[in-house]
């Protein structure tokens, strides 16, 4: 996991690569989100730095994704969130966020608080990217701008050299103000080749958000 320091500490991590599977950093979260999409000053990578749990959430309903090609589940997170992921992936808690990782660690999707204040969702993506491009192995800054179909909100697509992903690792991350007035990132990752796949359980996860639990 990376961060990018706003003003004189806060920091959010955001997953990303840096050549081991870890993760990036964008201007801050609640707590310190990391790999591919969070908050704080933790570990490159979020790998190791959060306590896992078999069980995705402490509550959860199965059901298809929009697509029905794979199947999601709503889970309702202690942390104070609801969202949807794949069904059978491993809930890890870190200082950078909240992480729900596939088995084999390719894929994952990362939640977690902005809590900058005079941060913007858009001036979250384009400070998060500016700085992956100065750390991270091999990134590649795809997109970055307002999320499609929703201009108040900031969404970066970008890749970078990922051992987890044995190769490329393509990931979105999208910060949004929730029904809360708050802050909230939703950043998901695979493999470059799954792409259509990493969409699929990103607009899974955003239709499910909900903060408060």
């Amino acid at each position: 996991m990376v961060a990018l320091a706003i003003g004189a500490a806060a920091v959010w991590f955001v997953e990303r690569g840096t050549g081991d599977g870890s993760a990036h950093a964008g201007p801050t979260a609640s707590s310190a989100p990391v790999a591919g999409g969070g908050s704080g000053t933790p570990s490159p990578t979020g790998t190791g730095t959060g306590t896992r749990s078999a069980a995705p959430s402490p509550s959860s309903t199965a059901g298809p994704s929009p697509s029905g090609s794979t199947p999601h589940e709503t889970v309702r997170d202690v942390k104070g969130f609801t969202v949807a992921v794949p069904v059978g992936w491993v809930r890890e808690d870190s200082t950078a966020g909240v992480f729900y990782r596939s088995p084999d660690r390719a894929s994952l999707v990362q939640i977690f608080q902005v809590s900058e204040a005079d941060l913007s969702p858009l001036g979250a993506v384009q400070g998060a990217s500016s700085y992956l491009r100065a750390q991270t192995t091999g990134y590649q800054e795809i997109r970055v701008g307002a999320a499609p179909g929703a201009p108040e909100a900031g969404e970066l697509v970008y890749e970078y050299d990922s051992a987890e992903s044995h190769g490329r690792r393509r990931g979105v991350e999208r910060v949004f103000f929730a029904q809360d007035g708050k802050k909230w990132a939703v950043l998901t990752a695979g493999p470059a080749a799954d792409w259509t796949l990493t969409q699929e359980h990103h607009a899974a996860a955003l239709a499910a958000f909900r903060p408060g639990g």
